[in-house]
């Protein structure tokens, strides 16, 4: 079960509790949004709030209604701009996580072994070899 925090106070007073986000909640949304060449980018960006949306369990003392669609409708620019700062602070790929993946993946790429115990070469060397 995803792990709940909160109270989160909003600029307008609103106080939030929220979950970490899982897979299937941008499964569910995926599923909900019709995404084409022409609007990918919007559907992007419409993809993220409505899972952050999704996350919010609780406003102001009230169980949420489960309808992330229309949660932030009548939330105030300022307070929707707020939680998804801070919900992409908590569960985005910031600037730490970015780093860490990348230290992951150069220590992966620099020491191929498959899990038999042979060594593979390297992506660099298998490109610059003959073949």
């Amino acid at each position: 079960m995803p792990r709940t925090y909160g109270p989160l106070t909003l600029p307008s007073g609103k106080v939030l509790e929220f979950r970490e986000p899982l897979g299937v909640d941008k499964d569910h949304v995926l599923k909900m949004v019709n995404i084409s060449q022409e609007n990918i980018i919007g559907c992007a960006m419409l993809i993220d709030d409505y899972v952050a949306a999704k996350c919010v369990k609780k406003v102001d003392g009230k169980a949420t209604s489960g309808e992330y669609k229309t949660l932030f409708s009548d939330w105030s620019q300022a307070d929707v701009l707020f939680y998804k700062r801070v919900f992409e602070r908590m569960f985005g790929m910031n600037e730490d996580r970015q780093k860490s993946a990348d230290e992951a993946a150069d220590f992966l790429l620099n020491s191929l072994t498959s899990t038999d115990g042979a060594s593979l070469p390297k992506p660099s060397e298998s490109l610059s070899k003959p073949g």
